[in-house]
C-alpha cells in the first residue's frame, strides 16, 4: 500500500511534534513542555494525516455504520462499535511507516526498550482535539504500557481503533461533536518505571479555587489515575503554601513484573511498615507543585498533571491537559475588605441600599473608562449582583467584578493592584488571564481607552472638585427638600438623589485606579532601588501632608476631648451617668454654651462619620450626638491632643526622609521621581478619604429618609416598630408609597426577616469558592480554637510592640482602655479611631492594605496587622502578644517571656 501524505513525514519527532494540526492538543502540549526545560520522556508520534490516509480504503464502510448511529440504542452503538473496530484492525499498516516507525523506535530508545503508547484525538475545524482548552477528552482514547518493539504495530493499530470505541462514540454524541471530523495519532515514548506517582490540579477542580490538590500513590501513574491503589491526598494553600495531607493505609502499590513486562502492570504488596507513611515527602511534594506552577504559567490557565518519581528520586512529567471548569457556574467570595463597611450581619435595609449604591457607582465609573451604554446594559443584572448577602453578611461576588472590570482595556494595568487592594488570597483568584495591552487584535480599542485613561488622569484634580461642589449642593438641596416633605415626596427625593448619584459618582472609583496604580509603581521603585526596606519605609514616607477629611473629623473629636478633658465635671457625670443622660444636660447647657456649641457644630459638619456609620439602622453622631461625648472622654481621661497627633505623624515622616536620603546619595533623579510618584499617592489617598466622607453623607441622608418612613409605616399600623423598616429592602419600603410594591403585609415581612437577622448562625470563611446554585455549595463555617506560638497576618503599618490582648467584638461595649493594650477585633471602621489610638497595636481579622485599618495605622504609627485569620478566635483575651506590624507577624508569649 503506497502512502500518499503531504510533505509531513508520517513520523514526527523533536520540534514537529509542536504542529497540534498533526498530533492533536495531548502531544502537542507534552512537546511544549519538554522544549521549556520540563522532564518529559522521550517521544515519537504517527502524526494524524496517517490515520486518515490508512482508512480511506474502508472509509466508505466506515461512514455507512457511523451514519445510522443511534446513541440511545447502548446495544446497538456497542455492536456497531465492534465492527468499526475490527474494521479498522484489520487495516495494514503501510510499509513506509513500518519502516519509518521502526527505524525512530530504535533511534530514539534502543531495540530492547519498553515504551508506553497512547492514542490521542486530533479534531478538525471547530471539532476540540484531546486535552484542548475547551475538552479533556480523558480516558477515552486507549493507553498501552510496557509495550516491546515487535508489539508496537499491533498497539497502533490498537490506538487507531479506539477511536471508533463505543466509549468515544457516545462521547462525541454527547458533546455535539460529529462522528467523522477527527483522526488519531498515536504517540511512542519512553516508559519510565514510576514507583511514587501522582496526579496535581493546580487548582481545585471541584470549585476552581486557587489552591492546589495533588493525589498521589504507589507504583506507576495507572494506579492512581484509574483508582487501583490507594492514594493519599494532599492540599496545597497559596495562602501561606501550606500542606494539609490526608494520608491512606496503603496495602498495594501497583508495578510492573521485570521478569514478564508485557504482561502489563499489577498489584504488589506493600511491606506492612510503609502502609502509612506518605507517599510523597514534604521535599517532593513542593517540587511537583513548583513544576505544576511553571506548567500553568506556560499553558496560561489550571492545569491536570500527571507525573512520576521513579527509584533514584528524579521527578518525570507525563502529560498535562487544561483543568476545564464552568465558570459560569462558579462564584468567587470574599469580604476582606467589604467587611469594614457592613461589619457581622447586616440588615436588609442596609444590604439593598448597598446594592443599588455600587450598582450606580459602578455603572458610572465603567462609562468613564470608555464602555459603551449598550455594553453596560447588557450587563445589568451583574451591574445590580456585585455584593452578596451570605448568612447575612455581605460579600463581594468576585466573579462579577472581574467580568465587569474586564470590559475595559485598562484593567491589564491595574488587575494586580485591584487584587491588592481588595485583600484577594491567592487561593481565591480568577483563574482566566486578562488580554494583555499588547494584544493585536485589541490594539485600537486599548490605544483609544488608554488615552481616555490619560486625560482622566490630567484632569483628575479638578474633576474631583467638580463632583465636591456638585454633591455639596445636591446633599443641601436634597435636605433642605426633605425637611417639609411628606412620605411620598420622601420617597420621591430618594429616588431623585440616586438618579443624580448614577451620574457623578464614578470619578471616585477613577481615583481609586489611579491610587492603585501610583502604589503600585512605588512599590517597584522601592522594591528596586532600596532592596530590603520592607514596606514600613512605604508607609513612612506617606505620612504627612495636607490633612484629609478623615482626619480632620478625627482632629475636630480631639479638640472637643481637649474641651471636656478641662471640665472635670463632665467627667465626672459621665463615670456615673449614661452618656445620653450627660449630653441631655451639656444640650441644656448644665456645662455651658460653649461645650454644647462645639459639639453640635460637629455634629452638623462631620455627624455622618461613626461607628458602622454605612448600616442604616446604626445611629451615627448626627442622630445621637451622645456618641461623640464618650469618644471625646476616651480621649479626654488620657494625654492626646492635636499638637501630639502631628508630632508623632511629623517624626514618622522625618523618619522615613532620613532612610531614603540613606539609600539614595548621589542619585537625586531617583530620589526626585520616587518622591513624585509618592506626592501622587498621598493626592489620591487625600481625595479618597475626602469622597469616602461624601459616601458617608449619602448613607445619612438615606439613614434620615428611612427612619422617617419607619415611623410613618409604625404609625399607619404596617409596622410593629418603627426600627423594624431595617428589615426591608429600599424597594419594599419606597414602592409602598408609590404604588410599585408587591406585598402589603410589611409587618410579616419584617418579622421573617428579624427572625432570620437575630438567628444568624457563625460567619463563613473570610474568602471562598462555590460552584453551582450558591446556597447550596457555601462552606461550613470555621471553628478554630486558641493557637499557641505565632500567627501571621499581612503587615501593614511598621514597628514591634508588645502588649495584652484585648479582644474587642462591639466598641461600644468595651471599658476603659489599658495602657499597653494590643486591640484584636474582626475588622475596625473610621468610629473605632478612639479606641485605635489607645492601643499600641492593631490586629485585626480582615482588610487589605489600603483599608481603614492599615490606613490609620500607617497614618499615626501604630503598628498593624491585617488579615490575620480568625485573629478574635486564636488570641486569648488578657494574652501577653509580641507583634511586628512589618512582619505580619503576632507571637502568643509564654508566662515567662512576658
Amino acid at each position: 500500500m503506497k502512502l500518499r501524505l503531504s510533505k509531513k513525514r508520517p513520523v514526527l519527532r523533536g520540534r514537529a511534534l509542536l504542529d497540534e494540526t498533526q498530533v492533536g492538543p495531548k502531544f502537542a502540549r507534552q512537546a511544549r513542555m519538554a522544549d521549556a526545560g520540563f522532564p518529559v520522556p522521550r517521544f515519537f508520534c504517527v502524526s494524524a494525516p496517517v490515520f486518515t490516509e490508512v482508512l480511506k480504503p474502508i472509509r466508505t464502510e466506515l461512514d455507512a455504520l457511523l451514519a445510522c448511529l443511534d446513541p440511545a440504542d447502548y446495544d446497538g452503538v456497542e455492536k456497531k462499535a465492534t465492527r468499526l473496530r475490527q474494521l479498522v484492525l484489520g487495516v495494514p499498516v503501510p510499509t513506509a511507516v513500518e519502516r519509518e516507525l521502526f527505524e525512530a523506535f530504535d533511534a530514539v530508545f534502543g531495540a530492547d526498550a519498553v515504551v508506553s503508547v497512547r492514542s490521542s484525538v486530533v479534531g478538525r475545524g471547530s471539532q476540540a482535539g484531546e486535552d484542548s482548552a475547551h475538552d479533556a477528552f480523558a480516558g477515552i482514547s486507549d493507553s498501552f504500557l510496557y509495550v516491546t518493539r515487535d508489539q508496537l504495530l499491533e498497539r497502533i493499530r490498537q490506538c487507531w481503533a479506539s477511536g471508533f470505541s463505543a466509549e468515544a462514540l457516545l462521547y462525541r454524541a454527547a458533546r455535539g461533536g460529529t462522528q467523522h471530523g477527527f483522526a488519531v495519532a498515536v504517540g511512542v515514548q519512553r516508559m519510565e518505571l514510576g514507583r511514587r506517582s501522582f496526579v496535581l490540579f493546580t487548582c481545585d477542580p471541584l470549585t476552581g479555587a486557587r489552591d492546589r490538590v495533588l493525589a498521589a500513590g504507589l507504583g506507576i501513574g495507572e494506579g492512581v489515575v484509574q483508582e487501583k491503589v490507594p492514594v493519599d491526598h494532599y492540599f496545597i494553600s497559596r495562602r501561606g503554601d501550606t500542606i494539609r495531607s490526608v494520608l491512606a493505609h496503603k496495602t498495594h502499590a501497583m508495578e510492573e513484573n521485570p521478569a514478564r513486562l508485557a504482561d502489563g502492570p499489577g498489584a504488589v504488596p506493600v511491606p506492612e511498615e510503609l502502609q502509612d507513611l506518605p507517599v510523597l515527602s514534604e521535599e517532593q511534594i513542593r517540587q511537583a507543585v513548583a513544576a505544576g506552577d511553571r506548567i500553568e504559567k506556560l499553558f496560561g490557565g489550571p492545569q491536570d498533571i500527571e507525573g512520576t518519581f521513579t527509584a533514584d528520586g528524579r521527578l518525570h512529567i507525563l502529560q498535562a491537559r487544561p483543568v476545564v471548569l464552568e465558570l459560569d457556574r462558579q462564584r468567587l467570595w470574599s469580604n476582606a475588605n467589604i467587611t469594614e463597611s457592613y461589619p457581622d450581619v447586616t440588615t436588609a435595609l442596609t444590604y439593598s441600599f448597598a446594592q443599588r449604591f455600587y450598582r450606580e457607582d459602578f455603572h458610572d465609573f465603567y462609562r468613564l473608562l470608555g464602555v459603551p451604554r449598550k455594553v453596560l446594559d447588557r450587563h445589568e443584572g451583574e451591574l445590580r449582583g456585585m455584593i452578596g448577602m451570605l448568612h447575612g453578611r455581605v460579600f463581594y461576588s468576585l466573579s462579577v467584578w472581574y467580568t465587569l472590570h474586564g470590559l475595559s482595556r485598562t484593567f491589564p494595568l491595574w488587575r494586580g493592584s485591584f487584587e491588592r487592594m481588595m485583600g484577594m488570597s491567592p487561593s481565591v483568584t480568577h483563574v482566566t488571564p486578562t488580554p494583555p495591552l499588547t494584544d493585536l487584535a485589541l490594539l485600537p480599542a486599548t490605544a483609544k481607552t488608554l488615552v481616555r485613561l490619560a486625560w482622566r488622569l490630567v484632569t483628575h484634580g479638578v474633576a474631583v472638585k467638580d463632583f465636591e461642589s456638585w454633591w455639596e449642593r445636591t446633599l443641601t438641596a436634597h435636605r433642605e427638600a426633605a425637611k417639609m416633605a411628606d412620605p411620598l415626596q420622601l420617597s420621591q427625593l430618594m429616588r431623585s438623589l440616586w438618579k443624580e448619584v448614577g451620574g457623578r459618582w464614578g470619578i471616585t472609583l477613577v481615583n481609586d485606579i489611579l491610587l492603585q496604580m501610583h502604589e503600585t509603581v512605588a512599590m517597584k521603585m522601592l522594591e528596586r532601588w532600596v532592596p530590603g526596606a520592607g514596606p514600613g519605609l512605604h508607609s513612612d514616607l506617606l505620612c504627612g501632608g495636607e490633612e484629609n477629611r478623615s482626619v480632620v473629623i478625627l482632629m475636630s473629636i480631639v479638640d472637643i476631648a481637649e474641651r471636656v478633658r478641662a471640665a472635670p465635671r463632665v467627667l465626672a457625670a459621665l463615670d456615673v451617668k449614661p452618656a445620653d443622660e450627660v449630653w441631655a444636660e451639656i444640650d441644656r447647657g448644665a456645662y455651658g454654651g460653649e461645650l454644647a456649641d462645639r459639639i453640635r457644630e460637629h455634629a452638623e459638619l462631620h455627624g455622618d462619620r461613626g461607628l458602622q456609620e454605612l448600616k442604616l439602622e446604626v445611629m451615627v453622631p448626627r442622630d445621637r450626638p451622645s456618641q461623640l461625648l464618650c469618644m471625646a472622654a476616651e480621649y479626654a481621661r488620657g494625654d492626646l491632643t492635636r499638637a501630639l497627633l502631628r508630632e508623632r505623624e511629623a517624626e514618622v515622616r522625618l523618619a522615613g526622609e532620613r532612610r531614603l536620603a540613606e539609600h539614595f546619595t548621589g542619585r537625586p533623579l531617583r530620589k526626585q521621581a520616587l518622591r513624585a510618584v509618592l506626592a501622587g499617592q498621598r493626592r489620591y489617598i487625600n481625595m479618597r478619604e475626602n469622597t469616602r466622607y461624601r459616601r458617608s453623607e449619602l448613607y445619612g441622608f438615606g439613614r434620615q429618609v428611612y427612619r422617617r418612613l419607619g415611623a410613618d409605616l409604625a404609625a399607619r399600623g404596617l409596622l410593629e416598630r418603627a426600627e423594624d423598616v431595617a428589615h426591608l429592602t429600599e424597594e419594599e419600603i419606597l414602592g409602598t408609597y408609590d404604588g410599585t410594591a408587591v406585598t402589603d403585609d410589611l409587618r410579616g415581612l419584617a418579622a421573617v426577616r428579624k427572625a432570620e437577622f437575630d438567628a444568624r448562625g457563625p460567619e463563613l470563611p473570610m474568602d471562598f469558592v462555590t460552584m453551582g446554585p450558591v446556597r447550596d455549595a457555601l462552606p461550613d463555617p470555621n471553628r478554630v480554637a486558641a493557637d499557641s506560638g505565632t500567627l501571621y497576618g499581612l503587615g501593614s503599618s511598621g514597628g514591634v510592640v508588645r502588649g495584652t490582648a484585648r479582644v474587642v467584638v462591639d466598641p461600644r461595649d468595651f471599658g476603659e482602655p489599658s495602657d499597653n493594650m494590643i486591640l484584636i477585633a474582626r475588622e475596625t471602621d473610621p468610629g473605632w479611631l478612639f479606641l485605635m489610638l489607645s492601643a499600641r497595636g492593631i490586629v485585626v481579622e480582615r482588610g487589605t492594605l489600603l483599608s481603614h485599618t492599615a490606613i490609620s495605622g500607617r497614618k499615626f504609627g501604630i503598628p498593624t496587622i491585617v488579615a490575620l485569620p480568625h485573629a478574635t478566635a486564636r488570641i486569648p483575651d488578657g494574652a501577653q502578644v509580641e507583634m511586628d506590624g512589618a512582619a505580619g507577624t503576632v507571637t502568643i508569649l509564654e508566662e515567662d517571656e512576658a
